[in-house]
């Protein structure tokens, strides 16, 4: 067991993963008119699609956290969360012939971590973690795409947690070799080392 944990793989979700600060567009002075009456901004299309799309890559991270928090009016039934640590299995998967693990613990939301096959785009594996509750359960080895969604009142595997629901896709695949594992933290933090994309489609029914 102690050599199996050295092997595990630690993720923390980053605060700002869907910033890049390279792309940021600093200005260190005005624009000066050139009649000489005072400095002013420069009214250029250019800089303004850049403010444009600066403020939209700030409002999309508010608006995940906003839905994890479930700030978002939702008048749905609400049903009972799944139990932590229960799966749902795709058909195809039938039995794990070399196990990995997974290890997750969930932040003020529940969540939803499921494993994707990258080359067919199948769904292989859900896994459910109730709100600040960690759960680490065995996997089929392989390579994995893996997405990530969070909210706070479930309404069922087909509409998940409602309109607040968070989904995510982790930028990088993921690779689960035999006898070893990953920990995802859901918790985010400005030192993350785990980064997402906000999906705009929402999560396929199970």
């Amino acid at each position: 067991m102690r050599e199996r944990r050295r092997r595990e793989t630690a993720a923390r979700l980053g605060s700002a993963s869907w910033i890049d600060a390279k792309g940021r567009v600093e200005h260190t002075g005005l624009w000066i008119d050139p009649k000489g009456s005072r400095p002013r901004f420069a009214g250029h299309a250019a800089q303004r699609w850049i403010l444009l799309l600066s403020a939209v890559a700030m409002l999309i991270p508010m608006y995940g956290e906003a839905q994890r928090r479930g700030w978002i009016p939702d008048f749905e039934a609400i049903q009972p969360f799944p139990e932590t640590g229960s799966v749902t299995v795709a058909g195809n998967v039938v039995g794990f012939v070399s196990k990995s693990s997974l290890t997750i613990a969930a932040s003020a939301a529940s969540a939803v971590v499921q494993l994707y096959d990258p080359d067919t785009n199948q769904h292989a594996l859900s896994i459910y973690v109730g709100a600040n509750e960690r759960i680490e359960v065995p996997v089929p080895s392989g390579t994995y795409r893996v997405r990530l969604i969070e909210g706070q009142k479930w309404h069922g595997p087909k509409r998940f947690f409602g309109p607040n629901t968070s989904y995510e896709t982790v930028a990088d695949l993921m690779k689960f070799d035999p006898g070893a594992g990953h920990i995802i933290d859901l918790h985010r933090r400005p030192d993350g080392n785990l980064k997402t994309r906000l999906m705009v489609t929402g999560p396929r029914p199970l």
